[in-house]
Order: structure tokens, then C-alpha cells, then sequence
């Protein structure tokens, strides 16, 4: 897709270009450098490309140019190609820009965009962070573009990070705590701070929390630059972590109620003294499989029986209760259980409202929700109540005593 719309980038039209007009410097709240870290798994190299609009004129005659590094991932890399498709969807993207909005404003002498980019890797995310300088009217202007991409290559958002489905509401709040005393920011409010904000191309992950950026002349003077704001993630979680339960415990709790709900949603099974039916059970730990940490081999993963059974105990403190292969296919031959490798097509989450603790006894309600935490159109499907104990030998710290399903 690049080659067809990009030539190759010469030195001396990157140095005009650079020189064509002066960025304004940023003084409060300004954007940072990245922090980059290294991800020896993850190979991409950084690509040079010059686009000129019309795309047969050159530097002398273009209407606009756009001087672009982006990354490249190695197809040798298994999510490669999701990562390639992600960066030329943004390319598209920021093409329909310059042809719908910034050709029909520009009064610069030539009128540019300029791509800078740099690639972080932060636990199981990758952030791809575009910083575009934009010149083509009388003031030129910054702003940041990221791609939060998971372990898969898929673009996820703030709601997927931080594995709850209201993060666009407590990332506004925790703004507004850190700017209502401050004169500099004129008549803030949530609305104001909801309309400035993009928790999918705004932001990007960070060891301890995000990045929020914000452009220029939304919520501050525009004289101060792109605002870029810290947040952490112990200041995100909902109200009942730190004193109920920790931040650990939140993310794998979340994790835990996931595969369990996803067992149990399609027949709608409760599930009483931690005693899941065959095909809930079946279904729960054709999920669980992926965390054993082993390849699978012509599609399947293959595991002791010993290790998939003191797993499944671990969880339940019951017995596994046997196969439902009408659940998933799985197989038990000569000790070892068989489990096919591929993901389930839906997905459902548990959205926590309350959550007490007396001693090492844990009682949590809220709502069951279809969809991934960042998915668009999420929908409720009912309340559960979930009964668990702490446990250091359980895969997610807590033992699930039982679950219930209701309207």
C-alpha cells in the first residue's frame, strides 16, 4: 500500500522541509520524549517515505507534501502483517486529512506535514507514537498520534489497558482533579475535558498507567504547546481497589471472571460450591490453556494430566468433571489433555460495581457485559454475584466458591 502513494525521501527535501517554517515551542504542560524500551522479540525497521499531492508534481509544484517515518514489522514476526495493517490504516488516515481538511486551508509556501515516529514496547503493548508537525497555515502546530497495539497486533484503547469499560470516565475525572485548582486552565469541565481527549489515538500505555495527550488550544492557551498528562493507574481503578482488594488482584480477578463467565454465559449455568458442570468446566479450561506457557504443536496444545486437573482444583477446589466435547474438542490420550489452540469468537466480562472483603473472603457484584472492554458496542447481559477466597496456590490468587446469574 505505501509504495503505491510514497517515494523515496531525498536528504536535501527532508532538510527544506524541516526548514520551511518554525514550530512553536511548548512551555506548560509540554509533550516529553518517549521513553523507549527494548522488545528483542519485536523486529521493524524505520521507513522513509515522501508523498506529494497532486502525486505526479514534485517538491517545486506540489499542493502539499507529507515527509513520513513509520515503522515496518517483519513478517518473521507473527503479528507482523496486524501490525503493518494498523500503521497503513493510520497512513490512509492521515492522507484523508491533508485531501479533506489541510489542502483546503493552506497558506503556507510549500505547505507540509511532517512524521516523526518512535515505537515503544511496554509489557504486552506496543505503542507506535506518530508526533506530526503540521504546516500549512499561518501558525504551525503539533500534535500526537499513537497506535496502542496488544500482543496480537490488534489496536486496542485505554478501556482495554486498563480492563475497565467506564476508563474514559475516570480518566476525565482524574483530569479534572489535577487541573480544577489551576487558574491557567479557563472554565475546565467534564465535557469540555471529554471533548479534548481521544483514549484511543490520544493516549499510550505506560509502565505505571498512560499518557493522555491533549492538542494545542483545547483546554490551555495554545502558546503552551500539546499537553501531555500523567496519569497512574492506582488514580484509574475503581473505588473499592485499595481497600477492598489491590491493583493486582483487580487485573486478575478480571482475567479469572472472564474465562469463567465465558464458560458459563452460553447455557447460563451458576455455579454452586465452586462445582461447574462438565461442559462449563470443558470451556473454562480450553480458555485456560494459553496461560500454560507451552506451544502448540499442528494447532493444539498439549498438557500433562496431572498439571491440567491441579490447575483446574487450584480454581475450584473440586475435581475436573470430566469432558464436554460440546463445549470444545477436547481430547485426554495416554495422560496428556489435547486442547485446541484457537481463540473464542466472543468474548464476555464482568463490569464490577462493589467489592468487600472480610479477612481472606471476597464477595463481588456487578454486571456480566458482552464484548471486550474497548469494543464499541458492548452490551449488558445480566448481574452476577461471586463468592471467592484467597488463595496463594490458586493461577489468580482467589478459589471461586460460587457464582450466580440473574436479572
Amino acid at each position: 500500500m505505501r509504495s503505491s502513494f510514497y517515494k523515496p525521501m531525498l536528504i536535501l527535501l527532508a532538510l527544506l522541509l524541516l526548514t520551511a517554517c518554525t514550530p512553536t515551542n511548548g512551555k506548560h504542560g509540554a509533550t516529553p520524549s518517549p521513553y523507549v524500551t527494548e522488545a528483542p522479540e519485536v523486529e521493524y525497521t524505520m521507513q522513509h517515505y515522501v508523498r506529494y499531492w497532486p502525486e505526479d508534481a514534485d517538491y517545486n509544484t506540489c499542493d502539499y507534501a507529507c515527509v513520513s517515518d513509520v515503522p515496518e514489522f517483519s513478517k518473521a514476526y507473527t503479528y507482523g502483517y496486524a501490525m503493518n495493517a494498523a500503521v497503513d490504516a493510520y497512513l490512509d488516515e492521515l492522507a484523508a486529512r491533508i485531501e479533506n481538511e489541510y489542502i483546503a486551508h493552506s497558506v503556507a509556501e510549500p505547505p507540509y506535514t511532517e512524521v516523526g515516529c518512535i515505537v515503544e514496547h511496554c509489557g504486552k503493548y506496543t505503542n507506535i507514537i506518530f508526533s506530526e508537525h503540521h504546516c500549512y497555515e499561518a501558525q504551525p502546530y503539533n500534535e500526537t498520534h499513537v497506535l496502542m497495539l496488544d500482543e496480537t497486533g490488534r489496536e486496542v484503547d485505554l478501556c482495554d489497558v486498563l480492563l475497565d469499560y467506564h476508563a474514559e470516565d475516570r480518566v476525565i475525572t482524574r483530569i479534572l482533579e489535577m487541573i480544577s485548582a489551576d487558574a491557567h486552565y479557563p472554565a475546565a469541565d467534564a465535557e469540555k475535558v471529554r471533548a479534548s481527549i481521544d483514549i484511543r489515538h490520544g493516549a499510550r500505555v505506560t509502565e505505571n498507567g498512560c499518557t493522555v495527550f491533549v492538542h494545542e488550544g483545547l483546554l490551555a492557551p495554545y502558546d503552551d504547546g500539546e499537553l501531555a498528562f500523567e496519569l497512574l493507574y492506582k488514580d484509574l481503578c475503581p473505588a473499592f481497589v485499595g481497600s477492598a482488594i489491590d491493583e493486582t488482584e483487580f487485573r486478575s480477578l478480571t482475567e479469572f471472571f472472564g474465562l469463567v463467565l465465558n464458560a458459563v454465559i452460553v447455557r447460563g449455568e451458576d455455579i454452586p460450591d465452586g462445582k461447574l458442570s462438565p461442559y462449563a468446566a470443558t470451556a473454562f479450561m480450553a480458555q485456560a490453556a494459553g496461560r500454560f506457557g507451552l506451544v502448540p504443536k499442528a494447532g493444539r496444545i498439549r498438557i500433562p494430566a496431572a498439571d491440567f486437573e491441579d490447575y483446574y482444583r487450584k480454581c475450584f477446589m473440586n475435581g475436573f468433571p470430566g469432558i464436554d466435547t460440546d463445549a470444545r474438542e477436547i481430547k485426554l490420550e495416554e495422560g496428556v489433555y489435547s486442547v485446541p489452540a484457537a481463540k473464542l469468537e466472543y468474548s464476555y466480562h464482568a463490569d464490577m460495581a462493589e467489592v468487600t472483603a472480610c479477612g481472606d473472603s471476597v464477595t463481588v457484584k456487578g454486571d456480566v457485559v458482552f464484548g471486550e472492554f474497548g469494543y464499541a458496542y458492548s452490551d449488558f447481559v445480566c448481574h452476577f454475584t461471586a463468592e471467592l477466597e484467597r488463595s496463594e496456590g490458586s493461577p489468580f490468587g482467589f478459589i471461586l466458591h460460587s457464582l450466580d446469574l440473574g436479572l
